[in-house]
């Protein structure tokens, strides 16, 4: 959001590889890499090098929001005077005035960064200290010929203790990279440098995280992680468009693009669901078919009538998947219990206000945190929501407002809870709440829409994935359902800000599926 403000405002710079190198970024800045905005010149650091600097706007707002600088700042990039400009500039006492701390290399011309980082691994090796040094580059600036120079001096000096991450997004400035100059097989090509190569998804922050863990514990060679992107990744005119490789969009866009950006839907199937089965074909179907999230209800007869499975259940799952785990305490005391579920490697859970006290959800909260792992909050439909939530809202990051009364699987969906969804949304959004909203219990595709427009994010949906065999096309029918709802809110706004037209001609392709539905054949038939 901060780097399409920035881009918009300075009215160039480039979208497509900010976003395609979001999720890599921020898992650095945010849980890999030792740093310390308050001393960018600490000396335990681990430096980042962005060798593809035209990533800058993206760059810049996790730097901010990492705390180096004020994010107000970003819309002064590409200004006269501004120390935001089109590439980054390493910061030093001489160039102040164009730089801040916490930029370690001058980027701009491709194919230098690795060089530099090669420098930089190799110094802090042979002084025997710790710090970790990671590269992102650019598949566009892989044809050049010195990052395989620096490939085989890297593997010459065994430096295991540099990363270089590959936005694989095959697209560079004039057109798909293997159309230009085809990089694969990259895999083998760098496995051949002697390097060690993991592959991953570059928008799943999971993968990424468990990447970067095994790669520690390699040793004498480096490594490089190829995350498979997509440039331009969260609007979906800009996605895998070589047309916004450096392209900024019109001012009068920012408001509907920000919108598309916070209307991100997650499908999170909830494995209690459905004929009973196993567990573990259930977690890999659903993840197969595109599931963002794994739900995992968790139930013990006496908070709720039903009882369903226990930490060790997920302890076990947890070995057969990567994908997020979503874990819903549906039980008496959760301060008792919390710590197992922590253990057995669930990455969200909530427990409920009816089922604890302000200072019991506080000590919860404390412990999640610390363990790294999203605390959530869920609010039955007959219980109104808790004035004492509103000062812990920074620590909450997914509120679960329940469609149904918990307990069992398979409930009719409750009307009367969207209302109390809108509502409680309302509160949120009047005490800047950050975090999810997640709407659980009879989320099919009848009521998808009607919840996206209460405010719900990510979807719990139980009969509506395990209903029926076909778990591929169920999911399918979901995601369908959840652009439909998206489109629909932002044509929503550009008719209220007096700019339908002109956005429906910018979306016009991926408005094409979804006209009936949308009611724009006639708009559409109009654009030349």
């Amino acid at each position: 959001m901060l780097a399409i403000q920035g881009i918009a405002e300075a009215g160039s710079g480039h979208p497509g590889a900010s976003f395609s190198a979001a999720e890599i970024m921020g898992v650095l800045y945010f849980h890999k890499m030792k740093h310390r905005p308050s001393d960018p010149l600490w000396e335990q650091r681990d430096y980042f090098i962005n060798s593809k600097a035209h990533s800058a706007p993206g760059f810049y707002a996790v730097l901010a929001i990492a705390g180096y600088i004020d994010t107000k700042e970003i819309k002064t990039l590409r200004k006269l005077g501004s120390r935001l400009q089109g590439h980054p500039v390493r910061y030093s006492e001489r160039q102040k005035n164009h730089s801040f701390p916490g930029i370690e290399y001058s980027g701009g011309s491709e194919g230098i960064g690795l060089s530099v980082s090669i420098g930089i691994a190799l110094a802090k090796k042979r002084d025997g200290e710790k710090n970790r040094v990671y590269t992102l580059i650019g598949d566009g600036e892989s044809n050049e010929g010195q990052i395989w120079e620096a490939a085989m001096a890297a593997s010459k000096f065994k430096l295991d203790n540099l990363v270089a991450i590959l936005d694989r997004n095959k697209i560079q400035q004039d057109g798909f990279t293997e159309e230009i100059m085809p990089l694969d097989p990259v895999r083998d090509k760098w496995a051949a440098f002697n390097w060690n190569v993991v592959e991953v998804s570059g928008h799943k922050i999971e993968q990424i995280i468990d990447a970067l863990i095994r790669i520690e514990k390699v040793e004498d060679k480096p490594s490089i992680i190829i995350a498979n992107t997509t440039k331009g990744k969260g609007i979906k005119h800009m996605a895998n468009n070589p047309q916004w490789h450096g392209k900024a969009p019109p001012k009068k866009h920012v408001p509907i693009l920000l919108e598309e950006l916070q209307s991100e839907i997650l499908i999170a199937p909830s494995i209690i669901a459905g004929e009973p089965e196993n567990y573990e074909e259930k977690v890999r179907r659903a993840e197969r078919a595109g599931a963002d999230l794994i739900h995992l209800d968790i139930m013990d007869g006496k908070f709720v009538p039903s009882t369903s499975f226990f930490a060790d259940t997920i302890k076990h799952l947890r070995k057969i998947s990567s994908i997020p785990f979503d874990a819903h305490l549906m039980i008496e005391k959760p301060i008792n219990h919390v710590e197992d579920y922590i253990d057995a490697g669930c990455d969200i859970i909530t427990v409920h206000v009816e089922a604890c006290n302000e200072k019991e959800f506080v000590d919860i909260n404390k412990m999640l945190l610390k363990a790294g792992i999203s605390p959530g909050i869920a609010i039955n439909p007959g219980t109104p929501f808790p004035s004492w939530l509103i000062e812990h809202l920074d620590n909450i990051d997914v509120m679960i407002i329940m469609s149904v009364n918990p307990g069992y699987a398979g409930q009719k969906f409750i009307p009367d809870s969207l209302d109390k969804m809108a509502e409680i949304v309302k509160i949120l959004k009047s005490n800047n709440y950050k975090g999810f909203i997640e709407a659980d219990g009879g989320i099919d595709a009848n009521t998808l829409q009607q919840v996206f427009d209460a405010g719900a994010r990510i979807m719990v949906a139980g009969n509506a994935v395990y209903g029926s065999p076909d778990i591929n096309s169920n999911i399918i029918q979901l995601r369908h359902k959840a652009n439909v709802a998206i489109e629909t809110k932002l044509l929503e706004l550009a008719t209220i800000n007096d700019m339908r037209s002109d956005w429906i001609r910018s979306r016009k392709n991926m408005l094409i599926p979804l006209a009936k539905e949308l009611g724009i054949e006639e708009d559409l038939h109009a654009i030349k």
